[in-house]
């Protein structure tokens, strides 16, 4: 916009007029307009006017530092002169012809990429049973020897122990096999003991036990105080130790009313199913590893078919040194500065109203602990573990087994899993102990 009063601005829009008359705008038409690198043409636009070399056609180049914008702007310059030169008719059936062949790259390319991509998920899908941790191992085939040991015997009364790695290393089953009932039949004896287990895989074993038309005569349940602690930040729970990669669609919903971040754990749950090759990618190192190595694959310890872990005999001082210290470390710190979980108290109320309801007869067991294990409880943790007992004592009239003292120091692997002849002398106390809570339950009989 130019004012009459300025004479700066008039003397500019007359120079602004001359500058972009049709005549110049027709010569920067020609300068930008590519032409063939043969010689050089000269074009002479006007007698009135200065005569203009062609120059041959650069190709442009994005400097390192030029702004984006005219960048762009200067490709789509070169475009839309390069359309302006070539035929109308040329242009479009090479521009559908491009279309094409894009489309059709396309789709081959997203075909191979999903091909290989459904090749590399099937192999750790394939292979995950192999490399299930020893929780989800024992579960998975634990089940199987229960359902096939009750449809053998589908008269015989059912005496089955619930609880974690403790139980499935301390209870000899089998050695209880057989012993009377109240009414004087022989009993079935099962060890369903999980490693890495708390009350909440208690209360969805039991469930899942009644589901199956599996119905125990007794139950003895595993009391473990030290996954009872409020789950936080450097305590070892229940919750911190879930094998999520191995859980079923039917596992993931009983857990999920009882998870402090759902969404975290459904997350991780979908990846295992979406990436397995990501989720597994330490065992299929491992494996490799195996096959360069000539190695064998590391496995979990055997157990016989009534449930029981195969003990060791016995343990060098220094590997039980170094199990002392590797339990300290998960359990010390929760049972130092206890406090009870919420969530784990509700499924200790949750599984003995399921076997009142029931009319299970259950019994709660204090596992064995050496001295060291034992000192690691603070004054706070025993009063709270004692009030909860007596509650449970009061409410639901359960018996409580307290074998914590019944061992010797020598007799335990890290200071609370029972060597072979722990898991002897705590199976025959136990044994001592049944016929009195049997005799209590004797009005509930096995289906």
């Amino acid at each position: 916009r130019s004012y009459p009063h300025c004479t700066s601005c008039a003397r500019f829009s007359g120079f602004h007029g001359r500058l972009f008359s049709s005549p110049f705008r027709r010569s920067l038409s020609i300068m930008k307009a590519p032409s063939s690198p043969a010689a050089v043409e000269k074009t002479v636009l006007d007698p009135t006017h200065c005569i203009v070399e062609a120059l041959p056609a650069v190709p442009a180049r994005r400097l390192p530092l030029a702004p984006v914008g005219s960048w762009y702007w200067l490709q789509g310059q070169q475009q839309k002169t390069t359309s302006q030169l070539t035929p109308r008719s040329q242009s479009s059936s090479l521009g559908v012809s491009r279309a094409r062949r894009l489309r059709r790259c396309g789709r081959n390319v997203m075909l191979w990429v999903l091909f290989w991509y459904v090749a590399f998920q099937i192999a750790p899908t394939l292979l995950k049973d192999r490399w299930q941790r020893i929780g989800p191992y024992y579960e998975a085939r634990k089940w199987p020897a229960l359902e096939q040991l009750v449809a053998e015997n589908p008269k015989r009364p059912l005496l089955v122990m619930v609880g974690s790695s403790r139980t499935a290393w301390d209870f000899q089953a089998g050695s209880l096999d057989g012993m009377p009932d109240s009414d004087g039949r022989p009993m079935l004896v099962y060890n369903f003991g999980v490693p890495s287990t708390g009350p909440l895989f208690q209360l969805f074993c039991l469930r899942d036990m009644l589901a199956k038309g599996i119905r125990p005569r007794f139950v003895l349940l595993e009391f473990l105080p030290p996954l009872l602690c409020e789950a936080r930040r450097g305590v070892l729970s229940e919750d911190s130790m879930l094998e999520y990669e191995s859980f079923t669609v039917h596992r993931m919903l009983q857990w999920l009313p009882y998870l402090r971040n759902p969404k975290k754990w459904i997350s991780l749950w979908l990846e295992s199913r979406i990436a397995p090759c990501y989720v597994f990618r330490n065992y299929l190192l491992t494996e490799l590893k195996c096959l360069v190595t000539g190695q064998p694959p590391p496995r979990h310890g055997p157990f016989d078919d009534r449930g029981w872990h195969l003990a060791l005999p016995f343990i060098s001082p220094l590997a039980h040194q170094t199990a002392l210290v590797a339990a300290r470390g998960g359990y010390g710190p929760g049972l130092m500065n206890f406090r009870l979980g919420k969530i784990p108290n509700r499924a200790i109320h949750e599984l003995l109203d399921l076997c009142q309801r029931e009319k299970i007869p259950a019994a709660l067991v204090l596992m064995p602990e050496d001295s060291h294990f034992r000192s690691w409880y603070s004054l706070e943790a025993k009063t709270a573990i004692r009030n909860l007992l007596d509650e449970l004592k009061q409410t639901y009239g359960v018996e409580v087994i307290a074998a914590q003292r019944w061992l010797p120091d020598e007799d335990f692997e890290d200071g609370h899993h029972a060597l072979l002849n722990g898991s002897i002398i705590f199976t025959k106390r136990i044994r001592a102990e049944l016929p009195r809570l049997l005799a209590q339950s004797r009005d509930v009989k096995s289906d």
